[in-house]
């Protein structure tokens, strides 16, 4: 078991505001969760050239993109080239963005949320 860096009793209280009781392994399961979102905004930050993790390192872009997306990802990339048609800085900048979104994409692909039995 990793180190638990969730406060048990403010845990089960924010549980229990909810109307539900908390099971004795239930806060081992969201510690185990919370190292896994850690883990990928590391590795989101890593990808993206930065030794700083931001907000926007714990969404998960794969399922968000695969959610939201009505278009083909190649149509939407041809997009991209599209507007980077400007400065050389920018072309480069979105190129850059394009190859990090797709480190996310596998390395989402790769690993999944720590899973429990029911």
């Amino acid at each position: 078991m990793k180190e638990s860096l969730l406060v048990g009793s403010k845990t089960r209280a924010a549980l229990k505001a909810h109307g539900v009781n908390v099971g004795g392994d239930s806060l081992n399961a969201l510690n185990e969760v919370v190292h896994w979102y850690i883990d990928q905004a590391a590795k989101r930050a890593a990808a993206n050239r930065r030794k700083t993790v931001r907000a926007h390192d714990f969404i998960i872009f794969a399922e968000e993109a695969a959610a939201d997306s009505a278009e083909p990802a190649a149509s939407q990339e041809d997009d991209v080239e599209t507007a980077a048609v400007g400065s050389d800085q920018t072309e480069s900048a979105v190129v850059d963005a394009v190859e990090a979104v797709e480190v996310v994409e596998e390395v989402a692909e790769e690993e999944s949320p720590p899973a429990w039995s029911s």
